[in-house]
């Protein structure tokens, strides 16, 4: 067995109720368009499987050797909440929601709890640093996925480079995931002007939500791994809970930004590039939807909106750049970049707004399927660098 059939032979637990599956099962059986051979004559496999490193080959995500991997980062990992068990009755009578458990009693149990895990830099446990306030990121998992498969996504990794806290929470719902910040902030030194929410696939998603929900909690949010969007839900929808919402972003009223990262690999949901997106599964066209979707951010961010008919008019068009190719958006050669990050290339597009700061990053990472890599999250975490918000007066900042 050779350097790179080893790594994707490498495991890791996929759902909460167990499922284990191997690295190529991301690169392989689930979408078979993807060059293997070029991830592995690019070293991609290798920046993979480090980012996946603490949860390879181990099913107990607070095992010694997990802990003694995030020490060796700089940081705490610790567990909350796993015995904090989630009255759907209740939450039913208090909302009107109520989420209903799968069939099978190993599917849906971190839904069950309101259980969540942190990541705290070693240095705010330190009395020489009292009173340091640590910016502040909420993940959240896919769907079904266990909390503990963000310790293998790259989002903590990077963290521990920045000293951010990081919250892991089980439930996706805005008031829950306040509740956990409420707690959060009694034993941890967070800083609220700077608290961060993103996500991948179905966490992607709630990202995306909370952004257009909660503009008085959260600086900027970063959805990857899933449709940019209104979030508008009219019902419940799924095996994940999830609140009908009516698409309408908070922000707007509230007279503030939203600042937003995305990113999504070309082989993941058909959504770059975006002139010729297309339904996964059915294959019909939804171009129309995405740019809509970056429309609704562009309102919020008070940037200029895509011209459907520009979008469109690419198709013909013989003398796009392959940042264009990739991305799918008619946008100035300012706001286009191209970076080659472990064998990968990437294309990233600004929407930026009326006083010329970038609110809006779009991301494309070519020849990559529905997984995250490395560079998506140092992208994000530099985007959200820029952003904080006033507790007080709800008011976007930004930084140069």
């Amino acid at each position: 067995m050779d350097h790179y059939d080893r790594i994707l032979e490498r495991q890791f637990v996929m759902t909460d109720s167990g499922k284990i599956d191997k690295i190529k099962d991301l690169y392989v059986t689930y979408n078979p368009m993807v060059d293997l051979q070029a991830l592995k004559d690019k070293g991609f496999l290798d920046a993979v499987e480090k980012m996946m490193e603490p949860i390879l080959d181990k099913f107990d995500d607070f095992a010694p050797e997990v802990l003694a991997y995030w020490a060796k980062l700089g940081m705490v990992k610790e567990a909350h909440g796993r015995d904090d068990v989630m009255s759907w009755t209740e939450y039913a009578a208090k909302t009107g929601y109520l989420w209903e458990s799968p069939n099978s009693p190993m599917e849906g149990v971190q839904n069950r709890y309101k259980m969540w895990n942190s990541f705290v830099p070693v240095s705010a446990f330190d009395p020489r640093n009292e009173g340091r306030k640590y910016p502040t990121v909420v993940v959240l998992h896919g769907g079904f996925n266990p909390i503990s498969i963000i310790d293998g996504w790259g989002f903590v990794q990077e963290a521990a480079k920045r000293e951010w806290i990081v919250i892991v929470p089980s439930l996706e719902l805005d008031d829950i995931i306040d509740e956990i910040l409420d707690k959060a902030k009694k034993l941890y030194p967070i800083d609220e002007s700077r608290i961060y929410a993103c996500g991948f696939s179905y966490g992607g998603y709630m990202s995306c939500t909370l952004g257009n929900k909660r503009p008085d909690v959260y600086a900027a949010v970063g959805p990857c791994g899933a449709p940019i969007n209104n979030s508008f839900c009219d019902k419940a929808i799924g095996p994940e809970p999830q609140m009908p919402f009516d698409g309408i972003p908070r922000a707007l009223a509230m007279n503030t930004n939203m600042p937003i990262f995305t990113a999504s690999g070309n082989l993941d949901g058909g959504r770059f590039p975006v002139y010729d997106a297309k339904n996964m599964y059915n294959g019909s066209s939804f171009v129309k939807e995405m740019v809509e979707g970056i429309n609704s951010w562009a309102r919020v961010n008070d940037a200029k909106e895509i011209d459907l008919s520009e979008v469109l008019a690419m198709r013909e068009r013989d003398d796009l750049s392959e940042a264009e190719k990739g991305l799918g958006l008619p946008l100035p050669a300012d706001c286009l970049k191209t970076v080659v990050s472990d064998g990968i290339t990437n294309y990233i597009g600004d929407l930026k707004s009326r006083d010329g700061v970038t609110r809006i990053r779009i991301m494309c990472m070519m020849n990559i399927p529905h997984w995250p890599t490395p560079e998506m999250v140092r992208q994000m975490y530099e985007f959200f660098s820029h952003f904080s918000r006033d507790p007080k007066t709800k008011e976007s900042i930004y930084t140069e």
